[in-house]
């Protein structure tokens, strides 16, 4: 007996030890854990860090990147405003039906729905609008709180990254988690700099993608609170705001884009019932973009579906141009002199081999090259493809930009980026003839009246416009200007530079007729019925064929400039999969978006004479 109690006191007594020696150990040595399970990286904690992390919630206010500003420096998708954060209170399971009523009227809540909610919270958390946003509290509801005799709750300052304002998604895009994807691709960061990890937020699409290192920050803005033993919110230690101290963040990316065009435009595109498409507004002088929409809108929220047609930026993909490429037929023709202004061309409706035909049936008759261009004549672009070589449609192709991308980049390093910079990462390149060797002649007609092979974005299309506005100097098209410090001082600056992946220029010559063409147009040809608006117009009708699954349906193009006499903006419309027989309503929607900058440059001109 008395062994037994011997041996389960000596038992007892080492079990005591081990607890004692194990307390020791928690408390008075510093232990290694694992600080962030995700990247590897080990920090020293002792056990009051530990108790206290344990303890501790956060609620981001601010992911800390960088916000996007227009050309005048107004906020672009970024909104900051105030908002109401709940806490999780042992009080909420006391709530009575009369204060949820005061609490539910300020907020515009249901009271019984409200006292749910409150009394099911595990964490911090907001309430939402229909846009999953924390709701925008007025002056009136933030009195109105102030005066509330209740806790569980903090009024806050809350920056939404997609506020409510949806424009400019596709070019700006949004921001995502995919752990295994920044574990790739920033390895070096996550290793380096405290504020990256394997769940940071990174750029998915747009600038936010092509800018993501140099947007990244210093780190999100938080409300810290902590929690008792029993997971209830401990009110007399209260919230406390945790923020990078660097005034100098978040950076401000300082674009070229223009809010009221660009927001007008995205407007006019839901009036019209644009369901795919894109339009491209440039500066004229030097390629700049004012705006850039595309359709369907962007969905952040189904991004992990790459087959969702609303990821894609229309703007920046390579599609059958139709007709708009006569623009490219009717350069090379005048550059490598196949054709003369004087030349006289017959058009019977068929071309009478390839199968080829004119649109306009029973055809158009004696056409000079420009009857031809404005009448968009099918017979006589591809008799002028055939007499020039591949390589020379695809020179001329190359010089006005419709082959290469043709977004603002730099080949060199731009510190403090690790590598080369470009910004429409997702840009596609043009095609025009496949094989530069060809020598058929049915490959050559098609493609010179902008079908077969031939692709090419409405970036490119309005840029080519550009160029011939430039007499053939043919500029890389800029989203951003500068990236600078929350003081305004630069960190980057992006000036404006010309292309430099083509071998030649067009002749200015070249670029004067073009013009003329454009003008002819829009005075007697294809859309002649685009006059008696604000500014004169000129440009270039487009319809291709689609086949396959698609066959029946057009792309509908019209890429041009206005005014017609001194340009001020040169742009390109496409709409996507419209039926065979309808009429082309891009050439309508061109003239709409025309109107629309005619009126925002007398409301600025308005703004500079005060």
């Amino acid at each position: 007996m008395h062994k037994r109690a011997l041996i389960v006191g000596i038992g007892f007594t080492c079990l005591m030890f081990i607890y004692i020696a194990r307390l020791m150990i928690v408390q008075i040595i510093p232990t290694a854990i694992n600080g962030s399970s995700v990247n590897n990286k080990y920090k020293e904690h002792n056990w009051k860090a530990t108790a206290v992390t344990q303890r501790t919630k956060q609620l981001q206010l601010d992911d800390g990147r960088a916000v996007f500003l227009d050309q005048h420096e107004q906020p672009l998708q970024t909104e900051r405003y105030k908002t109401i954060a709940f806490f999780p209170i042992k009080r909420w399971d006391e709530l009575t039906l009369i204060e949820a009523t005061k609490l539910g009227t300020i907020l515009d809540r249901a009271p019984s729905e409200l006292m749910s909610w409150v009394k099911e919270l595990k964490f911090a958390d907001f309430i939402y609008d229909d846009k999953h946003l924390p709701v925008r509290l007025t002056e009136q509801q933030i009195r109105q709180l102030s005066q509330l005799d209740q806790e569980g709750f903090e009024v806050v300052d809350y920056t939404a990254r997609n506020g409510h304002n949806d424009s400019y998604r596709h070019v700006i895009g949004f921001i995502g988690e995919h752990p295994e994807w920044v574990e790739q691709r920033y390895r070096s960061e996550i290793d380096t700099l405290k504020n990256w990890d394997r769940n940071s937020k990174v750029g998915v699409s747009g600038l936010e993608h092509s800018l993501d290192r140099i947007l990244h920050g210093l780190g999100p803005t938080y409300i810290s609170y902590t929690l008792d033993g029993q997971s209830r919110y401990m009110a007399g230690i209260g919230a406390r705001f945790i923020a990078p101290n660097n005034p100098y963040y978040p950076l401000h990316v300082v674009t070229t884009l223009d809010l009221e065009l660009q927001s007008s435009i995205e407007k006019l595109m839901d009036e019209r019932n644009v369901a795919e498409g894109a339009v491209v507004l440039l500066d004229a002088s030097n390629g700049d973009i004012k705006a850039m929409v595309s359709r369907p809108r962007l969905q952040p929220e189904s991004w992990a579906n790459i087959d969702n047609n609303s990821w894609r930026n229309h703007a920046l993909t390579a599609y059958e141009p139709g007709s708009i490429y006569k623009i490219v037929t009717a350069a090379a023709a005048l550059e490598y002199g196949v054709v003369t202004e004087d030349e006289q061309f017959h058009c019977s409706g068929e071309y009478g081999k390839y199968g080829l035909s004119c649109w306009k049936k029973g055809g158009h008759g004696k056409q000079t090259l420009a009857d031809a261009f404005a009448n968009s004549c099918n017979i006589v672009f591809a008799t002028l493809a055939e007499r020039l070589t591949s390589q020379q449609l695809h020179d001329t192709a190359a010089a006005l930009g419709v082959i290469h991308p043709v977004g603002w980049h730099n080949d060199q390093r731009i510190s403090p980026l690790p590598g080369p910079m470009r910004l429409l990462e997702e840009e596609e390149a043009g095609t025009a003839v496949h094989d530069v060797l060809t020598r058929d002649g049915g490959i050559m007609a098609q493609t010179g009246i902008g079908q077969r092979d031939v692709r090419l974005t409405p970036l490119q299309a309005a840029n080519m416009i550009v160029t011939i506005l430039n007499g053939g100097l043919q500029y890389e098209t800029r989203v951003v200007s500068s990236i600078n410090y929350a003081d305004g001082i630069p960190v980057i600056e992006l000036p404006v530079h010309i292309g430099h992946e083509h071998k030649y220029r067009i002749h200015p010559s070249t670029a004067h007729r073009l013009r003329y063409y454009m003008e002819q147009v829009t005075a007697r040809g294809t859309a002649a019925y685009l006059q008696g608006g604000a500014w004169s117009l000129a440009g270039k009708t487009g319809t291709a064929q689609l086949s396959g699954n698609l066959d029946g349906y057009n792309n509908q193009w019209f890429t041009g400039y206005a005014p017609a006499d001194k340009p001020r903006y040169a742009a390109a419309v496409l709409l996507r999969k419209t039926r065979a027989d309808s009429k082309n309503k891009a050439a309508s929607l061109f003239q709409e978006v025309m109107e629309l900058a005619a009126e925002h440059e007398l409301k600025e001109q308005g703004h500079s004479k005060k």
